[in-house]
């Protein structure tokens, strides 16, 4: 699940680990006997469901339901599984992916599912003028510089005559090729994000038409017409044939824009399945004393600074800022986490303890690293989400740390998330703003290409270094997990020297489900709603 900005104690990623949970006897749910379930989202409505076009947590949430991907992670083994995927083969450099579809598969209008409709809808994503969400993942493969022009900072690159990826085949109707720029050992492992979601032909001739009218290949389809501010119906589709099928015949999500109300609608008995947030990290267990389950999160979070804003270019600055801060306090105040001590989520592979050495809380050598980076006399704006109820406290804990420790003015502006985003997006966002990240594949390198490549996109703070680009292609080219994972520790230590981001915490977070559904839990792909059992 990826990417959260503007707020802060929210939880951003799919890849959970269990850690503890009460026994499900709640006598919280909105039926019984019946396999069906209404899990609340808090946040605002969706406008529009596209998973090519979506990189945020509530939208792939419900993409999740709708589309399938080539492959996943094994829930019980942790081994990578195909799904709409019959064989994905790497040539011997890792450049040139064969990838092979399974016969049979279709989509819910009923169009066969074949190579060419994940060639088009590739080819639309990578179009830089469609200005589409998940448009950088396909920066690694050949011809996407032609699709994508150099455009100014925070711009939409305009049409271009090449419509179409040099290095997108079509074999035949149900085998494809992809040839990247450059060899990347891990381009297998990331089939399994949903943004490469293929969308049918009538949805490819007009997106914008089926915008509330999702016509997927997943287990689920839309069961009701869907308007602005509607709950989201869904139905179980039969003709879906990949593995893991869920068990709930109906599924409807619920979004509750206040994380606190939504929290009290699972109390009243009205929804089955609900993030616990952060205001209730202290009183879960007791509100819900049978029908809670913790898990890990596989995110981590940060405050961003803005690269493209000449104030804060000097890295001791923000060096400076990162020692001013008390990541334990901070953690405390949040709940149910632990202070961050680098950029990578303390369950992947290459994690580092103590990655970051500016990460110690030492208010005197943060003031000596103001002072040597020529003090910072302009006042700090730090944003936050007005939608989420400890939004406000958090940056002013923040402020507090920065105004009492480097003797900084602080002040505040409260936004809506979408709206902090759209401002940072076109770099018209003065200061600082909370992000999150959740990877879309157990890898180092998922934390970092999209946040720290200079074309990642999720690239909060639009940073840019050619050094880290460089060695993030080398860890890219190295087909050995082990001496890769040794390589992309580099980069991180670049980006950890630049500091666009300064790491906070990472957390644990709080679910509650009703007795009539256990959700499962997995080490490996984490606590979903959207999986659960039935009793």
């Amino acid at each position: 699940m990826r990417r959260l900005t503007g707020v802060v104690g929210v939880a951003v990623s799919l890849a959970l680990a269990l850690s503890s949970c009460g026994d499900g006897n709640s006598s919280n749910g909105s039926g019984s006997g019946d396999k069906s379930e209404i899990i609340a989202i808090a946040a605002d409505p969706l406008d529009y469901i596209n998973p090519l076009n979506e990189n945020g947590s509530p939208g792939i949430q419900v993409a999740m339901a709708v589309f399938a991907p080539l492959v996943t992670t094994d829930p019980n083994t942790g081994k990578l599984q195909n799904v709409m995927a019959d064989s994905i083969t790497p040539d011997k450099t890792s450049q040139t992916w064969t990838i092979k579809l399974k016969p049979g598969n279709t989509f819910q209008n009923g169009q066969a599912l074949t190579a060419k409709d994940y060639v088009d809808s590739w080819n639309m994503t990578a179009q830089g003028s469609n200005a589409w969400k998940n448009n950088g993942f396909f920066s690694k493969v050949d011809g996407y510089d032609a699709l994508n022009p150099p455009t100014p900072d925070g711009a939409t690159p305009k049409p271009t005559s090449v419509k179409t990826l040099s290095g997108l085949k079509q074999v035949d109707d149900l085998t494809f090729t992809v040839k990247l720029k450059v060899p990347f050992s891990q381009f297998g492992l990331t089939l399994q994000y949903l943004g490469l979601a293929p969308l049918p032909e009538e949805v490819r001739k007009n997106p914008d038409a089926y915008k509330r009218k999702p016509i997927g290949n997943g287990p689920y389809k839309l069961a009701a017409d869907w308007n602005a501010g509607d709950d989201i119906k869904l139905a179980k589709w039969d003709g879906y044939k990949g593995p893991n099928a869920p068990e709930a015949q109906s599924i409807t999500y619920r979004f509750i824009a206040n994380a606190d109300t939504a929290y009290n609608e699972f109390l009243a008995g009205n929804v089955d399945f609900v993030d616990v947030p952060p205001t209730k990290v202290k009183t879960f267990k007791s509100d819900a004393p049978d029908g809670w389950v913790t898990a890990v999160s596989s995110g981590a979070n940060y405050l961003v600074i803005p690269a493209w804003d000449a104030r804060y270019k000097n890295p001791k600055l923000r060096h400076a800022f990162s020692m001013a801060i008390d990541r334990k306090a901070f953690a405390d105040l949040v709940g149910l986490s632990d202070p961050a001590k680098g950029l990578i989520a303390p369950d992947i592979d290459g994690y580092r303890d103590n990655a970051c050495k500016y990460c110690d809380y030492d208010p005197a050598k943060a003031k000596q690293l103001l002072q040597e980076a020529g003090g910072f006399s302009d006042p700090v704006m730090i944003s936050y989400n007005t939608t989420s109820a400890t939004g406000q406290i958090f940056a002013e804990a923040i402020g507090n740390m920065l105004r009492q420790n480097l003797g900084l003015t602080v002040k505040y502006a409260g936004k809506a998330g979408s709206e902090i985003t759209t401002l940072a997006d076109t770099r018209k966002l003065d200061g600082l703003r909370f992000g999150g990240w959740g990877h879309d594949y157990p890898s180092i390198e998922d934390y970092l290409t999209p946040m720290f490549k200079s074309n990642g996109d999720a690239n909060f703070a639009g940073y840019n270094n050619p050094a880290l680009d460089a060695v993030l292609a080398k860890g890219d080219a190295e087909p050995d997990q082990e001496k890769a994972i040794k390589i992309y520790q580099q980069a991180e230590d670049i980006a950890l020297e630049d500091m666009p981001l300064i790491p906070l915490y990472t957390k644990s977070n709080a679910y509650l489900h009703s007795a009539k559904i256990e959700p499962r839990v997995s080490k490996y792909v984490g606590v979903s709603a959207l999986y659960a059992t039935f009793k």
